[in-house]
């Protein structure tokens, strides 16, 4: 095998590991998912996308639009729907959302910084446990909805008694759309999620080829 054949396998993983970096980077930055709510209350004029908030690994955003101008507004007013979900919320006893994952969003950059550091390992690194390195990346999008379904479990299932209306404890949807009370709920992934799934892909690759360069003694 010539020297520059040899050394294009190493690149690719490079590479690869490099794009999946800089993915990860934008991800941090993007929301991972979106949920709303929609009901006849909520006009379509005022909200069009309905209760909207977005999910950042490091906390939760407004996902609403501005309202639009009209005759009586001069301005475009802007739409608290985090504000607008927890008094939703409220109404069946459900927690405000900022009591959940609070540990997981105070460790988000940390955790992240930690993947970086470990992928730029695996640039130079080809030791014994060399695979640990780009599996910090690849599980991230799993460990979100895992994390995600469980946290939505949480507010389902602890209702408190304040609640002006008595629902029964519930699994709220975690991917697509359902139905509570009058309320439908939409919940799908955001393009962040889909930086971070691009990001598994490419590191994947990568611990493949690393994983046949090592077998091959490289």
């Amino acid at each position: 095998m010539s020297e520059s054949s040899s050394r294009n396998p190493l690149l690719v993983v490079r590479v690869l590991t490099v794009v999946a970096m800089v993915l990860i980077g934008f991800a941090y930055v993007s929301p991972i998912w979106w949920v709303s709510l929609k009901a006849p209350n909520y006009p379509a004029e005022t909200f069009p996308d309905g209760i909207r908030i977005h999910f950042h690994v490091d906390g939760v955003m407004n996902g609403c639009q501005a309202r639009p101008k009209t005759s009586e507004v001069d301005e475009d007013e802007p739409l608290d729907c985090v504000h607008e979900m927890n008094t939703i919320n409220h109404f069946i006893g459900m927690h405000p959302i900022a009591e959940g994952a609070q540990m997981e969003q105070a460790a988000a950059p940390y955790l992240f910084g930690l993947v970086q550091v470990m992928l730029a390992l695996f640039l130079v690194y080809g030791g014994r446990f060399w695979w640990v390195l780009p599996l910090s990346g690849i599980v991230i999008p799993v460990i979100f909805v895992i994390d995600y379904s469980a946290w939505l479990w949480w507010f389902g299932h602890t209702l408190s008694a304040w609640g002006a209306f008595t629902v029964k404890p519930f699994m709220p949807t975690v991917f697509g759309e359902g139905k509570v009370a009058q309320f439908s709920t939409y919940s799908y992934p955001h393009y962040g999620f889909g930086l971070l799934v691009a990001a598994s892909l490419c590191l994947t690759l990568a611990a493949l080829l690393r994983r046949k360069m090592l077998r091959r003694g490289r």
